[in-house]
């Protein structure tokens, strides 16, 4: 019987003569086509074979048919980088295929080609590549044991707390926080809007920093791009880096890093709360009084805090090298002369890389992702609360000297005009006693009654001229007299309630609103981890 592979031209001419000859009938004819059913629809096409693997290769083709009848035959057999230029003869509807195999049965990918492809451009010759994948002797993980062998490692495990939503946190970590305020710095944060609600004040005598530690590690994996079954595992950040790097099938990655702790170092002459007595923080520590409005109601929220420790990126390298998965008919072109081509036999099956090597992804050096402070809230609005107490309390003292100085000196012109001094025998006061005289002067006031007026004589005119005189005077010392001791008994008034309040707001002492701010540290102070983006300099 009659192959279609070997049907040539000459074959048809053949056919040709053979009916001229004889004569053949038009019967005869179908007969004949009938015999050769896929005779006349053949084509040669013409295949440039080269053996790109170390080893003799034995070449075959494959010509199935649609019913999925198929013939295999010997095709060529060439060394390591040889190429040969044959022809082979396909026909409609059929499909093609090679592959290589050397002495060790190491078979080569199969490159398949049908005959509307072929068909569109009958002249060209086309490229088959003998390539025998690399067998990949690691398998190849998931995003899950990827996640877990970074979020278990020492050093790399931040970045599996990096905002997962995007990518966008890699190149925050580059970008934004190179610049940041010295350890040692004091802000003041309003934690509504997470913005600084006053200019940083930055140390001066107490800039002390060490470096703490420095540590590095790497982590190496082959992982699969398939997601099944992953739902609430913690991969987003693999999910999305794969996401943002366009990921077909699988991924080499190598993570490496390099960390260090600094920290803010207090010594003899720079300890926090020596910091606190500096002329420099008091006047900070008034610009922060001034923007809170009611320390009762708002006063969680506010923050002071005293940048104490970063956690520094020295240097972050994330490479890799992208595995396609093998597309027979569309990537073919990528083997021809490309020296970076590589393929592979894994237990994904066939993949291939466009680069042998790994290409840098993301690479971050000096970039701060953790900042600790020290909480000093607390201090703040007790210093606020105690401040303003003070300042009342100071008030109430200038305004009780005030008082008293006040009282004396109406005591002391009411002495002078005493109406009636053979009768009312009041003590003139020592100007250089200025702690026993309030006392007697309270009392003795204690006991004084205005003086009445009294009516002028009208007997006679001439006999009581020196009388109404001495009345008319008696009358003038008496109304001022009484208007001093009004005046007195007044003062001494605001004095009792200054005293009252004085006694009241000293007994408040030990009622503090703000303890809650850090109950568990001791001297008030607590070390936290705050949001990094404000210890950014604007």
């Amino acid at each position: 019987m009659f192959c279609s592979s070997h049907f040539s031209e000459k074959s048809a001419n053949f056919f040709y003569r053979f009916k001229n000859k004889f004569q053949v009938r038009p019967a005869g004819v179908i007969f004949l086509l009938a015999l050769f059913p896929f005779l006349a629809h053949a084509e040669d096409f013409k295949f440039r074979v080269k053996n790109n693997t170390k080893n003799v290769v034995t070449v075959f083709y494959k010509i199935s048919k649609k019913s999925g009848v198929f013939k295999l035959r010997t095709f060529v057999k060439l060394a390591p980088g040889e190429e040969k230029l044959k022809g082979v003869s396909v026909g409609k509807g059929d499909t093609v295929s090679f592959y290589g195999q050397d002495a060790e049965d190491q078979t080569s990918v199969i490159i398949r080609r049908d005959y509307d492809l072929l068909s569109k451009q009958k002249d060209e010759v086309y490229y088959i590549p003998i390539i025998i994948p690399e067998k990949e002797s690691s398998n190849f993980e998931s995003m899950e044991g990827l996640s877990l062998q970074l979020e278990h490692n020492k050093v790399l495990n931040f970045l599996m707390k990096l905002d997962s939503t995007s990518m966008s946190s890699l190149s925050l970590l580059e970008n934004n926080f190179q610049n940041v305020y010295p350890l040692g710095t004091f802000l003041f944060v309003d934690t509504k809007t997470n913005r600084l609600l006053l200019p940083p004040l930055e140390p001066s005598f107490w800039n002390n920093t060490e470096n703490y530690f420095t540590i590095q590690d790497s982590v190496y994996a082959l992982v699969n791009n398939n997601r099944q079954m992953q739902a609430g595992v913690g991969v987003s950040f693999i999910a999305k880096l794969f996401d943002s790097l366009k990921v077909d099938n699988a991924e080499e990655l190598e993570f490496k890093a390099k960390l260090s702790l600094l920290r803010w170092k207090p010594s003899a002459n720079a300890n926090i709360y020596q910091i606190i007595t500096d002329k420099s923080f008091e006047s900070f520590l008034q610009n922060c009084y001034e923007q809170i409005d009611n320390p009762d109601q708002e006063y969680q929220r506010y923050r002071l805090y005293f940048l104490s420790s970063y956690e520094q990126v020295d240097d972050l390298e994330i490479s890799g090298k992208q595995f396609y998965t093998y597309g027979n008919d569309a990537d073919v072109g990528l083997q021809a002369g490309n020296a970076n081509f590589s393929l592979f036999s894994t237990n994904l099956g066939t993949l291939y890389t466009k680069n042998k090597t790994l290409s840098n992804y993301f690479s971050v050096q000096n970039s701060v992702i953790r900042t600790k402070a020290y909480d000093f809230t607390a201090l703040l609005f007790n210093g606020f609360k105690n401040s303003v107490k003070e300042k009342l309390v100071e008030d109430a003292y200038q305004n009780q000297k005030r008082l008293v100085k006040a009282i004396l000196g109406e005591y002391g012109q009411l002495v002078d005009y005493n109406p009636n001094p053979t009768q009312l025998d009041l003590v003139k006061l020592n100007d250089k006693d200025t702690t026993g005289s309030l006392t007697p002067v309270i009392t003795t006031i204690a006991n004084l009654s205005p003086y009445a007026s009294e009516p002028l004589d009208t007997a006679k005119a001439s006999a009581t001229n020196g009388k109404n005189e001495k009345i008319d005077g008696f009358n003038n010392k008496a109304r001022i007299f009484n208007s001093q001791l009004k005046e007195i008994n007044e003062l001494i008034k605001q004095l009792n309630q200054t005293n009252s309040d004085i006694v009241k707001m000293s007994e408040s002492t030990n009622n503090n609103p703000y303890h809650d701010y850090a109950k568990n540290s001791a001297g008030l102070l607590k070390e936290i981890e705050v949001n990094t983006s404000i210890v950014r300099k604007e």
